[in-house]
């Protein structure tokens, strides 16, 4: 309370101090500005007195000088921060290119980050209570111009402060969950299956859980694709049960025989170590460091952080979504569509069904698609043709292609935007020894939604404070959009019937909408068991996800769930990600929408200039309405009706 006293009476002394240089036209704003500036200085270090002369001082009167100061803010905390950004592409290329030696060095490059004196520097060279003096508010009202969303945005610097040894912890458990995820990699040829014979192809080898989840969709079609699909569906149940042994995990010279129960090795057959609460081991060791960092953050709490500062979309707004596409009776129409496709009954992972359009073939391609991109290089070079095939001009493709490299990646694919203007957008993205195959092609073109959006959205911008999307969910709205045109790019004719591609974009936002609703609640349940152990939250997760199954699902697929809410390895990196994929497709389905009659490229360019201005006023102002499930349900249903469902 003495503090807060002592704070106050600074306050008052710095705006008289203000107002006598400045004029008292200026005293509401010094009074805003005095208030935010004594948020982040060190009375401690810098007393009363120090502070009014500081803001007497360093205090701009709104005009031409303060938005002079605006830009040389924003240029200078992009160069700041990009620049350690830049330093994380260097240091992380061994753990994350695949064309690299994974050696014990890479271990600490990865985790090494210089960047986590940064805010605490930003406070000790008074270059935060710069900002927070001119810029500093809590106001979420949207702003009128591009000058005032910039400094909206920069009103945020140096506002929070993380103790740098908490971090650098932080970066290093993120760094062992990476080498944990990417490298649990399972060999499906070289597991005896207790429900029959699989003669997968040799060295047929998928991560989990995203790659065993692609490969049995994939299977579709084939002969014998059931009973294939069921096994490698266990083996997901396994991952989430903790069933999978440890010596098989990214090991070709280890052989599972499922029936026996055993692991056999250089012609030894031992008991397995199965894996147990392996996965939320790794999880707890970055959690508990996140829990730590909590006290730091304008949240309080991970939830709120993610919800109200990262994605600025409300959680009752975004669980409302995702539980009126889980409840929406268009699913159990959208399911006998799937069933058809499939000439089956339904089953449990035919939630991730991919093939609408054909059903559960595709034609084949008239070429060899490993020959015609071998590698990362030809990836790279392919870009401006594809991006010319979408619309772009040659000279745009062109130029937006020289922002992109194309890496041979060790996980199932990511895109990493450039963070200074210096820097360059990477695309991360497995290719296979003799070439990309079509699994990974099309995830080549998801990121490649995401990197093309990372482009225009940085380099040609007016503020760099305005860098990027509102929030994930948008890059993901691009992302689906360029994967869409994977067949098209590959130069696969298909006929597409508006009506099934409605279906399609229904059930993909089927299909995540529960794991990301299965996240949400295990982060409630975490945050009321604070001492939960790993084995409180690997069981917890379980019956969390059983219990969303049971609630949208089961009614469809029937009540054994097999852990598929449960199974998804982007939770483990603790990043709270999960729901940005359902909001990513229901935006991306606006976006699609309203660009059917338009041109992909030009309008593309035209929303990515917006910035990371608030969710609600780009969508606005990139299609017209806010953003809403309402207009996937109306057309899906409509589909239905059309398709007698």
């Amino acid at each position: 309370m003495k503090n807060h006293r002592s704070h106050a009476a600074a306050e008052r002394a710095a705006v008289l101090a203000i107002v006598g240089k400045h004029g008292a036209a200026c005293r509401k704003d010094a009074a805003r500005g005095a208030k935010y500036c004594a948020r982040v200085w060190d009375f401690a270090k810098s007393g009363a007195k120090a502070f009014a002369e500081f803001c007497a001082k360093q205090y701009v009167p709104p005009g031409k000088a303060r938005v002079q100061l605006l830009r040389r803010l924003d240029e200078i905390s992009n160069i700041a921060g990009g620049s350690f950004g830049v330093i994380a592409k260097t240091t992380r290329r061994g753990q994350d290119m695949a064309d690299l030696p994974l050696t014990p060095a890479e271990e600490l490059f990865s985790a090494f980050s210089p960047g986590t004196h940064l805010q605490e520097d930003l406070r000790a060279f008074q270059i935060a209570a710069l900002a927070q003096l001119n810029f500093g508010t809590d106001d979420l009202t949207p702003p009128a111009t591009r000058e005032a969303w910039a400094a909206r945005r920069l009103s945020l610097l140096g506002r929070t402060v993380v103790p740098a040894e908490l971090l650098a912890e932080s970066a290093r458990k993120s760094t062992e969950v990476d080498r944990f995820v990417t490298g649990f990699n399972i060999h499906l040829d070289k597991i005896e299956y207790a429900g029959g014979r699989f003669d997968f192809p040799k060295d047929t080898v998928r991560i989990s859980h995203w790659g065993l989840r692609d490969f049995m969709t994939s299977l579709n079609g084939k002969p014998g694709a059931l009973p294939a699909q069921r096994a490698i569906r266990d083996l997901m149940r396994r991952v989430v049960d903790g069933e999978i042994p440890r010596e098989i995990v990214d090991n070709p010279k280890a052989r599972w025989k499922q029936a026996d129960g055993v692991v056999v090795e250089n012609g030894r057959a031992k008991k397995p170590a199965y894996t147990g609460a392996l996965r939320w081991e790794k999880f707890k060791q970055v959690y508990d460091v996140q829990r730590r960092i909590d006290p730091y953050t304008l949240g309080g709490n991970i939830i709120d952080n993610k919800f109200k500062y990262e994605r600025e979309v409300s959680e009752e707004k975004i669980t409302g979504i995702l539980t009126d596409v889980l409840s929406s009776p268009v699913a159990a129409r959208v399911a006998r569509y799937v069933e058809g496709r499939l000439g089956r009954p339904i089953e449990p992972h035919d939630i991730y069904f991919k093939g609408f359009q054909a059903g559960a073939k595709k034609a084949p391609l008239g070429y060899d698609i490993r020959k015609r991109y071998p590698d990362a290089k030809a990836l790279t070079a392919a870009i401006p043709g594809i991006l010319e095939r979408l619309g772009f001009s040659k000279a745009r493709a062109k130029w937006i292609g020289s922002k992109i490299r194309v890496d041979n990646s060790r996980s199932a694919g990511h895109a990493w935007g450039p963070a200074t203007d210096f820097d360059i957008q990477l695309l991360r993205v497995r290719v296979d020894k003799e070439g990309i195959n079509e699994e990974e092609f099309s995830t080549y073109m998801h990121e490649l939604g995401h990197c093309v959006e990372g482009v225009l959205t940085s380099y040609e911008l007016d503020f760099k404070a305005l860098w990027g999307v509102p929030n994930t969910a948008f890059t993901e709205g691009f992302a689906f959009t360029f994967q869409d045109k994977a067949d098209f790019i590959l130069g696969r004719k298909t006929t597409s019937n508006a009506d099934v591609v409605t279906l399609q974009r229904f059930w993909e936002a089927y299909e995540i909408a529960g794991p990301a609703l299965t996240e949400i609640r295990f982060f409630h349940w975490l945050y009321k068991h604070p001492k939960a152990s790993a084995q409180e939250m690997h069981r917890a997760i379980r019956t969390i996800g059983d219990e969303v199954w049971a609630e949208f699902y089961a009614r469809i697929f029937g009540n054994e769930g097999y852990g598929l809410m449960s199974v998804y390895s982007h939770m483990l990196w603790c990043s709270f990600y999960l729901a940005d994929y359902p909001m990513g497709y229901v935006i991306a389905y606006q976006v699609r929408k309203y660009l059917r009659d338009k041109n992909l490229a030009e309008e593309m360019q035209r929303m990515c200039a917006l910035g990371c201005i608030y969710p609600e006023q780009w969508m606005r102002a990139a299609v017209g309405q806010p953003i809403g499930v309402e207009p996937l349900l109306k057309d899906a249903a409509a589909a239905c009706a059309r398709l007698k469902l």
